[in-house]
């Protein structure tokens, strides 16, 4: 497959903007403050130094090695077929944690359009998860070019905060830790603040569609990085200076309510309203994505096949179905085991953090000499990010045994069958 050479340093600036700027930015910086308070400032910088070789790696993989499969396709690549659909195993698990927040996010944001009670949100929940599988079974998706101004008026509206709420007063809240006990305070926050730079396996697709990629991809990465991280450092800062944070649902809305301090009700409804149409646009990527993870796995008769079948307009309907209803119980879980959205961030980073250090591993057989080194610094920035996660690192751990026996026993069974029927 040969990629068409387009993209300019300015281009590649924007879509690395584009890929980390999504949901996250309504409800990470309040509870990075809530768990770090005036340290979350270090927190963000740390986990920013520990993700730029990461990415690196991604996108040298991906110029040599270009594939829609991404992380998946290089493990496989490194280590056989079996450990490539493992994988693909680890990336739908992801299903099972990671949607729910975003939905509890957009349900928080319709509390405020339609001022119901924040007691509600498990009701509110329901709503759009329901609006949700109605639109995706359409097979309606967002166009590339709604996302890219999306993010374009969310820059704008950051930019349009930080003049009205006095940014440079509000660098009084920065604070440097000093003692064992404020670092593991900052450290731990980095586990959550992780959650900022999922997608990052998306650099894999970019590196090999740059004009000039020796020279221009590297510039495009670090800088949409740089405004990635002044875009969430300017929140952090401004939520902890107006103190819109706190307990979990404080947070979901913590910048309709930043909005609603600096400028009154009418625009913290219209902020809402932006916002809730954001996350539904990004939760309903989120899920037909993940339908095609299903639908893929039943083609290759991993899953009944019913979860293949594509309606007239190409929508897997029935894989759609399924994810909304893991959704669904995943939110109804979440509400009556009281356990907190960090939580559910944390199983989803766990998961993405496993891949991401699988493919640093994979590295090692797949780059020359000299990238072994960058390798090596990746994989420690994730042995570092995972011991930060702490014992949740062992869900993920557990789903990629559990699938690299089943895929071991998947393969025995077919040469079994084989043979009996060639006896």
């Amino acid at each position: 497959m040969q990629y068409q050479r387009t993209l300019g340093p300015l281009q590649g600036m924007a879509m690395t903007v584009t890929t980390f700027i999504g949901t996250g930015l309504m409800i990470l910086p309040a509870i990075s403050v809530t768990q770090a308070g005036s340290f979350a400032f270090y927190a963000w910088l740390i986990t920013a130094a520990m993700v730029i070789p990461i990415a690196f790696i991604f996108a040298f993989l991906g110029a040599k090695y270009p594939s829609a499969g991404g992380a998946s396709h290089y493990i496989g690549k490194a280590f056989g077929a079996h450990y490539e659909k493992a994988v693909g195993w680890l990336f739908l698990s992801i299903l099972l944690f990671g949607p729910a927040v975003a939905v509890k996010v957009a349900a928080a944001y319709l509390g405020i359009i339609i001022d119901i009670p924040e007691m509600n949100l498990l009701v509110l929940s329901l709503i759009t998860i329901i609006a949700l599988t109605l639109f995706s079974v359409a097979g309606i998706q967002a166009s590339a070019r709604f996302q890219t101004g999306v993010v374009i008026v969310m820059i704008l509206t950051i930019i349009w905060l930080c003049v009205i709420a006095d940014i440079g007063s509000s660098v009084s809240v920065i604070a440097t830790p000093e003692s064992p006990s404020d670092w593991q305070t900052t450290l731990y926050a980095t586990g959550v603040i992780f959650w900022c730079f999922l997608g990052i396996e998306v650099m894999a697709h970019m590196g090999a569609e740059f004009k000039n990629p020796t020279r221009d991809f590297p510039i495009a990465l670090l800088g949409g990085i740089t405004l990635v991280i002044l875009a969430y450092l300017s929140l952090v800062l401004l939520i902890a200076y107006h103190h819109t944070y706190g307990d979990e649902v404080t947070n979901s809305q913590s910048l309709a309510l930043l909005v609603n301090k600096l400028v009154g009700d009418t625009g913290s409804k219209l902020f809402a309203l932006g916002a809730y149409i954001i996350a539904f646009a990004n939760v309903a990527i989120y899920i037909l994505g993940f339908a095609r993870m299903v639908q893929s796995l039943a083609t290759q008769n991993a899953l009944p096949h019913k979860f293949a079948l594509l309606s007239p307009q190409g929508t897997p309907i029935n894989a759609v179905l399924l994810v909304c209803s893991i959704v669904l119980l995943s939110i109804v879980f979440s509400e009556l085991s009281g356990w907190e959205m960090a939580w559910f961030i944390e199983m989803t980073n766990s998961n993405f953090l496993l891949i991401y250090a699988l493919t640093c591993i994979a590295a090692f057989r797949l780059v020359n000499n000299t990238l072994k080194v960058l390798a090596a610094l990746a994989l420690v920035s994730c042995l570092g990010m995972a011991f930060f996660i702490g014992i949740n690192m062992l869900f993920a751990i557990a789903i990629m045994i559990t699938a690299l026996c089943y895929e071991q026993w998947r393969k025995a069974h077919h040469i079994s069958e084989k043979n009996n029927a060639l006896s």
